[in-house]
């Protein structure tokens, strides 16, 4: 039998997260500790935010947000089915089936159905990468806006190359409509120059990408390993004083080595000090301090610049090159720097009216990025709207009547878990979800398996019509096998054990050797 007592903190979370797939997807309140109240229909988020301490869910929670991590799209499906699965497998207990031979019917209808996608994949240049990301850009139900985005998002991934989800940086700002959200090559920093009288605009300069604090070196200070210790007083106010001008004078002195390379922009991960900024304005350099360390990454992979520690190790072969401009948006100064000396980056700038609103429309334009690149790596794609979730449902189930043993009817019940999703879409989209399974199995038996479900219609028909929806082949056969090795795993435990801490077995000390005495009386 399936361990109810285990499973069921599972089943609950995957029905939460059912009823938020899709465009039409519920919202869900998140309450934090501190009071907060967050609404979502994002199941990334929703998983990211939950507070669990149920093993079972945490093991849920570790694979969602590794597929998450890894595909950028496609966490709520694979909830969605992993719900699916257990219910199939909580049934087929029920019946006597081991875990064993539910596992071995799971797996054999999981070959059938990436078999299945297989077969269902077509080109992707017969709907180009456009019609990937309008499929699922689901934050905003405006078809203008989403077929603006939409090409916006495939000119970057076209652009970016094979690496176009690294290479593409998405940033947004409350305050406006999503329909201004625009594409700008080269990399986004959300701060300006930590001094007004620094330049605002700094062209085809070098910059200088560091990892440390901008400050005086302090006097003793060295990098690498230290032989010897030296102990300064200076206990009087014209030592202090000396020791400040010699600091100071031997930051001017690297600051000055830093120009004379070329260097006009100093972007940091840590702090600027206050009694060095001056001296870079006087100087002409521009600086930008906490920037966090995967923009900086960007910056540097942008410009071919070399992430460097601190200012003294700059020189010309650090230095990126490229345009640096300061400009006011949404009421914020924000740094944009293009280059050409590196990588190919693009930025995504985002608008939305307010706070939450923006919150998912960036994260919803961060999966079309994902989907969009997987379907250009791949070049294929499958009918969206749970239209491939039927044909593989269907071939699993003409695939179990041939196989022998009792992990046919396992076998079968994957076939049936597979209907989960445009059932979920369905019900979403407040379509009656009995009468579209069954339009649904229909067309597959007609051998029409281009039918599934038009969320933004609100029927069911020919989903490659004049809007197609459509999704990555590879990622669909990467949802199908995580929700399966999920469910798999979780149906073959049967008990849960408080686990020993192996750290306290490891200090015991060893038991004593025999004496000779002891191994002739033995």
């Amino acid at each position: 039998m399936v361990n109810e007592e285990l499973v069921t903190g599972v089943r609950t979370v995957c029905d939460v997260v059912e009823t938020a797939l899709g465009p039409f997807g519920a919202n869900k309140l998140l309450i934090q500790r501190d009071g907060t109240v967050t609404a979502t229909a994002s199941s990334a988020e929703l998983l990211d935010r939950l507070d669990v301490s149920d093993p079972a869910v945490t093991l849920l929670d570790t694979a969602a947000s590794d597929f998450h991590d890894v595909y950028g799209d496609g966490t709520g499906t694979v909830v969605t089915l992993v719900g699916a699965l257990l219910r199939e497998a909580d049934r087929l207990a029920e019946r006597g089936l081991h875990p064993t031979a539910i596992e071995r019917g799971f797996r054999e209808g999981l070959d059938v159905a990436l078999d299945a996608v297989d077969g269902a994949a077509r080109p992707l240049s017969e709907y180009g990468p456009a019609a990937v990301a309008r499929t699922t850009l689901t934050a905003t139900r405006n078809p203008q806006v989403r077929r603006s985005v939409a090409a916006q998002i495939a000119d970057a991934v076209a652009e970016a190359g094979p690496d176009a989800r690294e290479r593409i940086q998405v940033v947004s700002r409350a305050g406006g409509a999503t329909a201004e959200t625009n594409l700008v090559p080269g990399v986004v920093i959300q701060r300006g120059p930590v001094l007004e009288s620094m330049p605002r605009s700094k062209g085809e300069t070098g910059i200088a990408v560091l990892s440390s604090t901008v400050d005086v070196p302090h006097a003793g200070s060295q990098l690498g390993r230290v032989s010897r210790r030296v102990t300064l007083d200076a206990n009087s106010f014209a030592d202090r004083e000396a020791l400040r001008e010699h600091e100071s004078d031997a930051f001017a002195a690297q600051l000055q080595a830093a120009v004379d390379a070329g260097c006009g922009v100093v972007v940091t991960e840590r702090a600027i000090n206050e009694r060095v900024e001056s001296a870079l304005a006087a100087a002409g350099v521009l600086g930008i301090n906490r920037v966090d360390a995967d923009v900086a990454d960007r910056v540097a992979r942008a410009t071919g610049a070399t992430v460097v520690p601190t200012l003294d190790q700059v020189s010309a072969a650090t230095l990126g090159t490229g345009d640096v401009d300061v400009r006011r948006k949404a009421g914020r100064d924000m740094t944009f720097v293009t280059s050409e000396a590196g990588e190919p980056t693009h930025t995504l700038f985002c608008r939305a009216p307010d706070p939450r609103t923006v919150g998912a429309f960036e994260r919803s334009v961060e999966a079309a990025v994902a989907a969009t690149a997987a379907a250009t790596r791949d070049e294929r794609i499958v009918p969206g709207g749970g239209a491939v979730e039927a044909t593989a449902a269907r071939a699993v189930d003409r695939a179990a009547r041939s196989l022998a043993g009792r992990h046919q009817l396992a076998a079968d019940g994957f076939g049936n878990a597979l209907l989960a999703v445009p059932r979920a879409l369905a019900a979403t989209a407040g379509v009656d979800a009995g009468r579209a399974e069954v339009r649904l199995r229909v067309a597959r038996a007609e051998g029409r398996d281009a039918v599934g479900i038009d969320v933004l219609g609100g029927t069911t028909g020919d989903i490659l019509g004049e809007s197609p929806v459509v999704e990555p082949a590879s990622l669909k056969a990467a949802v199908l096998t995580t929700a399966a090795e999920a469910a798999i795993q979780l149906v073959r435990i049967d008990e849960r054990l408080d686990a020993t801490d192996l750290g306290d077995e490891e200090e015991r000390e060893p038991a004593p050797e025999a004496s000779d005495a002891d191994t002739e009386a033995a």
